[in-house]
């Protein structure tokens, strides 16, 4: 079939208007809303709040299950401050799309977020782990298989002088510091906590891991947890050993670290590592100060590094990989290639190239927190009252984890699909417009950019309502898919 030639327009023919009231620029919220009604999140919601203190409502007014879900959808489609409301305010054709039609005004917003208690915000994030197990038992997903954890913070940069709590980092920068546990295999947030900017991670580490072992499954199989330097603490290898999780944690170059490098590995100490060029691991034992069990694991790495790949700045973090022995050698020209060194202690049984190949893996977390800062709007915390924001927050763990779920709805929706269309020999160009494959759980942003954040007309006809894709949509047989597998 022959596409006839589009013509070209010249400006001054081009009227722009705004004034079409069955146009919505979300049309996607309508398979998070479906969503939310097939897992009853609002209802749970308003369930987990209340029991942990009575939420204070006005009789016309949004309860704290609607509240916490239109936000989530706001953030979702881009918003990243209470203003931002009003963008789905205006949008009435979206409206009965949407799980939450009457969105609240920003100064409502706003005024029932102060009303949040630290657990009541815990609450909603704890739900929303339980929602999740809830969506992981329909779909059949296993529930036995080891689980992975992974925690680390990041900071939410502030610019107002008078919001609580807001406090500088090392790096000079005011904000505040939002740490995260997440479950590797789902791609999901289980706990969260918002702290001064200027705050240690590991004070309230264990506290945070507890929760997110309640979080979990009763029959899901072995833990393992994995965790930066940052967190190090005998506290939270004890509280690990209590709770019989694994862990693997990444270790600061010390000196006592460096010292029994020296002292208990040789040339013949190291071997490939696996899945990474020029690298070697090899391992001792060490017992760190206070550690009452059986020595534990130091798994060590080296990569080789070209004597003109080492910067010459001095702030610069491969340098404080490197000994000072060699640097000092390079420095004078006597070497061509140096080694940048990284530390792991470990309980893991198992070959120590596989232990140090699932660490490194531990930057799945960086991605579910670019996820939550850049696409679901943790990159903003708008209010005055920690309190508020810390509500805020999650929100924003409700919009991601229904991100995630919706991610694992499409993949496994079209899977069979493509499967199909691929023995059926289509031609590439054309698989390629529909793309189902990659829309893997780890890839959220396409999910919100290709299927959430889309524009659509909703036309009301014979008692039914019909959306109205636009013709070029890539992803339009998949939009469809997934809202057949939500409804049936």
């Amino acid at each position: 079939m022959s596409h006839p030639t589009p013509r070209r327009i010249t400006s001054s023919r081009v009227k722009i208007g705004n004034d079409d009231p069955t146009l919505t620029g979300h049309a996607g919220l309508l398979l998070t809303g479906e969503l939310v009604r097939r897992l009853e999140v609002v209802e749970t919601i308003e369930e987990a709040v209340n029991r942990a203190r009575q939420f204070k409502q006005r009789q016309r007014g949004l309860n704290a299950g609607e509240l916490m879900v239109s936000l989530a959808e706001t953030v979702m489609v881009g918003g990243d401050h209470l203003v931002h409301l009003d963008q789905l305010r205006g949008d009435l054709a979206g409206a009965e799309l949407r799980a939450v039609a009457a969105t609240p005004a920003p100064t409502t917003a706003g005024q029932l977020l102060k009303r949040f208690t630290l657990g009541q915000s815990r609450a909603v994030v704890a739900t929303m782990a339980e929602l999740g197990n809830r969506f992981d038992r329909q779909h059949e997903l296993p529930v036995r298989a080891p689980v992975t954890l992974d925690m680390d913070g990041t900071l939410s940069e502030v610019y107002g002088r008078l919001k609580e709590m807001a406090s500088f980092n090392h790096e000079g920068r005011r904000g505040f510091l939002s740490v995260f546990v997440t479950w590797d295999e789902r791609r999901r947030i289980l706990a969260a906590d918002l702290l001064k900017g200027s705050a240690s991670e590991k004070p309230g580490a264990a506290g945070l891991l507890r929760r997110a072992l309640q979080a979990l499954p009763a029959s899901h199989g072995l833990d393992s947890l994995r965790v930066d330097s940052g967190f190090f603490t005998v506290e939270l290898l004890e509280a690990c050993r209590r709770q019989r999780v694994e862990f693997c944690v990444s270790v600061a170059r010390t000196e006592a670290m460096w010292t029994r490098l020296y002292a208990k590995l040789n040339v013949k100490s190291w071997r490939p590592a696996l899945d990474m060029e020029s690298a070697e691991v090899a391992e001792f034992a060490y017992s760190p100060g206070g550690w009452k069990h059986e020595p534990l694991r130091v798994i060590v790495r080296r990569v080789r590094v070209a004597a003109e790949e080492v910067s010459g700045d001095g702030r610069s973090r491969r340098r404080r990989t490197i000994p000072k022995g060699q640097m000092e050698l390079l420095a004078r020209g006597r070497v061509g290639y140096v080694f940048a060194y990284s530390f792991l202690l470990s309980d893991k049984l198992g070959d120590a190239a596989e232990i140090e190949r699932w660490h490194r893996q531990r930057a799945h977390i960086e991605e579910r927190i670019k996820e939550a800062k850049n696409g679901c709007g943790l990159i903003h915390l708008p209010m005055r009252e920690a309190a508020a924001n810390r509500a805020w927050q999650a929100a924003t763990v409700v919009a991601h984890n229904l991100v995630a779920m919706l991610a694992v709805e499409v993949a496994a929706g079209n899977r069979r699909r493509l499967n199909e269309r691929v023995a059926s020999a289509v031609e590439e160009d054309d698989l390629r417009h529909q793309a189902p494959e990659r829309v893997q759980p780890h890839n959220l942003q396409l999910v919100r950019r290709w299927l959430i954040n889309v524009p659509a007309r909703v036309v009301h006809r014979a008692r039914q309502v019909f959306v109205r894709l636009a013709g070029g949509m890539l992803w339009s047989e998949v939009f469809k898919r997934t809202y057949v597998r939500l409804t049936c």
